[in-house]
């Protein structure tokens, strides 16, 4: 009988072998690829704050994996976990990741979000308007891009408003320091500040401000009939301004023609007015801003993309998303 025990041991291990043979097949077809494994763990990590440890994710698929289909993703990951880990240098990181990953990925699905977020980075790091106006120069830059490369995005309605705001800060900055001029007799260093504002930002909320002062700067400065250019240009289409009457009286002592009012371009600088309800708070709002920063404008832009899917599906939508 032994050899019959002998026998049954043997075919006893062969059929162990055989199903840790079909177990073994079986977890190595279910495993992931190293590549997808990779991006797996980095987004895992992303998703729970932990930056450095998906970045070394990410990195490390790109460096082994040059050719994977997660490489755009992982690229582009990266930039993310900067602009999500925030603070200057981070955001400054990243938006150095996003110029990249158009330079190796122009025509990549996420190219517009990528395009936005470099803008939405100097957006938030833009100064108050009578500050340095560096990051507002660079915002204004790249929203434009964003607006000429991708005029169909569903981003774009909102990174055209905050254009609208960036401009409103800049012409208000050169505005603040041709006034600054003005009243000190400074008239040619006026002119040029206003000339940059009528030139450059056509919308400005304060452009009847703007025309009357660079009319008395060149009126001033012996240039009259420069100077009566502009104030036919407040008697002809800023009816509302305060310097309606005076342009106009202006025109008459100089000689020259009062023009009618346009009524379709007086409408229109009408739209740009802001209107400023005074609080007791205004003084502080630009010092606050230094220290919480502005607003995420590409947060805001792609919440109001999905408020406007789900409208168009019918579907119920919340009022979030205001910047």
């Amino acid at each position: 009988m032994r050899w019959m025990r002998s026998i049954l041991i043997l075919v006893f291990a062969a059929l162990l072998l055989s199903g840790c043979g079909q177990k073994s097949a079986g977890l190595q077809e279910g495993a992931a690829a190293p590549d997808t494994q990779l991006f797996e763990n980095g987004m895992e990590y992303l998703e729970k704050g932990q930056y450095i440890k998906a970045r070394l994710s990410f990195q490390t698929l790109i460096n082994t994996y040059p050719d994977s289909e997660y490489t755009p993703a992982s690229f582009l990951a990266i930039a993310d976990s900067y602009y999500s880990e925030a603070g200057t240098e981070n955001l400054l990181q990243a938006e150095a990741q996003y110029k990249d990953f158009l330079i190796f990925y122009p025509t990549h699905e996420m190219a517009d979000d990528a395009q936005l977020k470099i803008a939405a980075i100097n957006y938030r790091l833009m100064r108050p308007y009578d500050r340095d106006p560096t990051n507002a120069r660079k915002a204004e830059t790249e929203f434009k891009r964003f607006l000429q490369n991708y005029p169909d995005s569903e981003l774009s309605p909102t990174a055209t408003e905050a254009l609208r705001e960036v401009e409103e800060s800049l012409a208000r900055h050169d505005h603040t320091i041709g006034s600054f001029y003005y009243k000190r007799n400074s008239y040619t260093a006026a002119e040029m500040r206003f000339k940059n504002v009528l030139d450059k930002y056509p919308n400005f909320s304060m452009m009847d401000d703007t025309l009357f002062k660079l009319g008395r700067s060149l009126e001033e400065s012996g240039r009259v009939t420069e100077a009566s250019v502009y104030y036919a240009r407040i008697a002809a289409e800023y009816p509302f301004s305060e310097y309606f009457d005076t342009a106009k009286e202006r025109l008459i002592l100089l000689e020259k023609d009062v023009p009618v009012v346009d009524e379709q371009a007086a409408a229109i600088h009408a739209s740009n007015r802001i209107e400023k309800n005074f609080s007791v708070w205004d003084p502080f709002k630009s010092v606050m801003q230094i220290f919480t920063g502005r607003p995420d404008i590409y947060e805001v832009a792609r919440k109001r993309a999905e408020q406007r899917e789900l409208a168009g599906e019918g579907l119920p939508s919340d009022s979030e998303g205001n910047p």
